[in-house]
């Protein structure tokens, strides 16, 4: 019997089971999920250990040269190889991912994105988080990319021309978008761009034409403000849409990582603050103690639903 069936017979004989207790009865069954603790963000769901790497802020968040990433890189090692759920907060970090995918012990996986953003731009100065997806691309580990849940700018005007098409047009990396693309957008991706009506039914069709496993990256600001509030700009996916879209990868997922929770932080870099800057001004968070909580509970949510997902091996 697969995990998820075991998830479904569990709940069929105690329909008031509680993720909670679900994540126990997983918790001894296999990997369990760590909190990599950039900005203190992360409240650790579900029992989740936790490792302080609060030292590698400035250094890493936002942008990194790539001896910063290769100092991170050792510093995950071991941790890379004994979890497979990683909490990993602000999406100012999401290019962590491109580390963390490149450490697994892992053949071939194909990697799925959820983010409004496509974070597949140009960037001169090292690695970023909207510019870690081609280098992904490139890992020898790294079978495709798909970038589900964009609605962003970053498709659209001016923004469009800063987008990496190369990947684009050779099919190892690929968007499915929750606006219009314009036909340059279409012809310049080579067809990589497309807009989907359906996320769900794109996805299905997606995973069905995939052989082996899939590595899962969530930015939580895929969904839409008044699902939870991040600090970029956001999506429309809703909650419910999201969840539906993981429940299709059962059995398949070797690894994940969630991206997205509220911190904000006051960069020594000059350049940073600049960069920033140019990308757009935090979101302005009125509460940032309950919009916090609401984040570990969705985290909460997604830890249930991810545990009885992962594949039985690591490789």
């Amino acid at each position: 019997m697969s995990r998820s069936q075991k998830n479904a017979a569990l709940r069929l004989l105690w329909p008031d089971i509680s993720h909670y207790t679900l994540l126990g009865y997983y918790k001894i069954m296999g990997p369990s999920a760590i909190v990599l603790d950039f900005d203190g963000s992360v409240r650790p769901p579900g029992g989740s250990s936790c490792c302080d790497l609060r030292t590698f802020e400035e250094r890493i968040r936002y942008a990194a040269g790539f001896t910063g990433m290769l100092a991170l890189e050792n510093e995950l090692k071991d941790i890379a190889a004994a979890h497979r759920i990683f909490f990993c907060g602000s999406g100012d970090f999401h290019h962590v991912s491109h580390s963390l995918i490149k450490l697994r012990p892992l053949k071939k996986v194909h990697v799925i994105v959820f983010d409004n953003h496509p974070d597949n731009m140009l960037f001169p100065f090292g690695i970023h988080c909207g510019s870690w997806v081609c280098r992904a691309a490139q890992l020898p580990n790294v079978a495709s990319i798909a970038v589900f849940g964009i609605a962003s700018q970053d498709i659209e005007g001016i923004n469009l021309f800063q987008n990496r098409f190369g990947v684009l047009r050779s099919g190892k990396v690929k968007y499915f978008c929750l606006k219009t693309v314009s036909e340059v957008g279409s012809f310049l991706s080579g067809g990589g761009m497309v807009q989907t009506s359906s996320l769900a039914g794109s996805l299905k069709e997606y995973i069905a034409s995939k052989d082996g496993a899939f590595y899962l990256s969530i930015d939580k600001d895929v969904l839409s403000a008044d699902s939870i509030k991040t600090s970029w700009d956001q999506g429309t996916l809703k909650e419910k849409e999201l969840l539906e879209c993981i429940d299709l990868l059962s059995g398949r997922i070797a690894a994940a990582d969630i991206y997205g929770d509220l911190s904000f932080y006051n960069y020594k870099s000059p350049a940073k603050k600049i960069l920033r800057r140019i990308d757009g001004k935090d979101a302005l968070i009125e509460n940032l103690e309950q919009e916090q909580a609401h984040h570990h509970a969705l985290n909460e949510r997604l830890l249930a639903l991810l545990v009885p997902y992962l594949t039985a091996s690591v490789r």
